[in-house]
């Protein structure tokens, strides 16, 4: 694996609009060349981070250092960053070529140098043939690349992107999404994206910042995000989880027992946190952890370690199929199953009776807050 250098940092970063906190001591490191997304609901910051970055907004406190210099209070064309916006924000009075061009113009390039380099950069988003085009004759697609494309041509070392794709209809947007993580990677460019769409975060990024209220909750590999949140916020606002109750019964050196929901369980011991006898946990599992067997009407009892419950709705997916099934607790649970139609022991309806387990040890075990 490559060495890791950091690029940015940002140091202690607090913004108020007003008396609003809109950034709360934010200390982040962003690495040469990485693809870091910054992930959270409508309203925790995610944008005005990308603005303080770019220098559109000025810090209320704290310092923002590129290469160890601080660029805090430089003015957004002296910071080597450029910014693709949400609406793109193409001249809708000049064509593809010039639009591309217009930052080296301002630079006093040659026109000759001018031409290879946009042919350059048009070639790598694959919008060469369309050069004479206005942005009024372009897809949202294709003017989604020539905004790329403009944005590249000038070397800056950091590419920021304010969900970029948010106008995109699904097929298209899965489509860019590959698109832009190739061309980051042949680019070498550092990129850091904002989106509030946990898929698009996790497929893309090399790394994700989940934000909430301000402030960051977790820093991490998409995997860590997803297998290993280090709360209750990331766990529920980054893809579907279920939640349980349990209370600790004994712990030894690596493994503790517990009751949920009626059942016992031997756990692996948390490594963030300590255990003790007595002290309350939620256990938490995604619906694809879950394992769904239907109850033959020989059963008189649950097999060890299984929840009774009923299929309350359930989604068809295609290769998958997603099932809610009440418990005898009341617990709502969401499982996520293969569905192999040749295999009747698979087959499931609502208002079945079905034993609900989980793969042992893919649990995340958090405090009870």
């Amino acid at each position: 694996m490559n060495e890791q250098h950091s690029l940015l940092e940002l140091k202690g970063l607090t913004k108020f609009f007003g008396v609003n906190k809109v950034l709360d001591d934010v200390d982040l490191v962003i690495n040469d060349g990485e693809f870091l997304t910054l992930l959270g609901p409508s309203g925790c910051g995610k944008t005005t981070l990308l603005r303080l970055i770019a220098g559109f907004e000025r810090p209320t406190s704290g310092k923002i250092l590129m290469n160890g210099k601080e660029i805090s209070h430089l003015p957004p064309n002296r910071r080597f960053v450029n910014t693709i916006f949400q609406q793109y924000a193409l001249f809708p009075h000049m064509n593809v070529f010039d639009n591309v061009a217009f930052g080296l113009v301002m630079k006093g390039i040659e026109d000759e140098v001018i031409e290879q380099e946009v042919f350059k950069a048009l070639e790598k988003v694959k919008m060469s043939q369309f050069y004479a085009r206005f942005p009024s004759e372009l897809s949202s697609g294709q003017q989604q690349r020539v905004a790329m494309a403009r944005a590249f041509i000038n070397n800056p070392k950091i590419l920021l992107l304010d969900e970029p794709l948010s106008a995109l209809d699904y097929k298209l947007r899965q489509e860019m999404q590959i698109e832009l993580k190739e061309l980051q990677k042949d680019l070498g460019l550092t990129f850091v994206y904002v989106t509030h769409d946990q898929e698009e975060a996790l497929s893309m990024s090399d790394r994700v910042v989940v934000l909430n209220e301000g402030m960051i909750e977790q820093v991490g590999s998409p995997i860590q995000i997803y297998e290993e949140p280090k709360n209750m916020f990331v766990a529920k606002f980054v893809g579907e989880i279920n939640v349980f109750d349990g209370m600790v019964l004994k712990v030894d050196d690596s493994n503790f027992d517990t009751v949920v929901e009626g059942m016992f369980y031997q756990l692996r011991k948390p490594k963030a946190f300590e255990v003790s006898r007595g002290s309350k946990i939620k256990v938490l599992l995604r619906p694809e952890d879950m394992v769904v067997s239907k109850v033959n009407s020989a059963e008189m009892d649950a097999p060890e370690n299984a929840l009774r419950g009923v299929i309350n709705h359930l989604v068809y997916k295609g290769r998958t199929i997603d099932l809610w099934i009440q418990t005898a607790g009341g617990n709502m649970i969401m499982a996520t199953q293969f569905f192999n139609e040749d295999d009747p022991d698979i087959i499931y309806a609502v208002d079945d009776v079905v034993n609900v387990s989980w793969i042992k040890d893919w649990e995340v075990i958090l405090p009870d807050a």
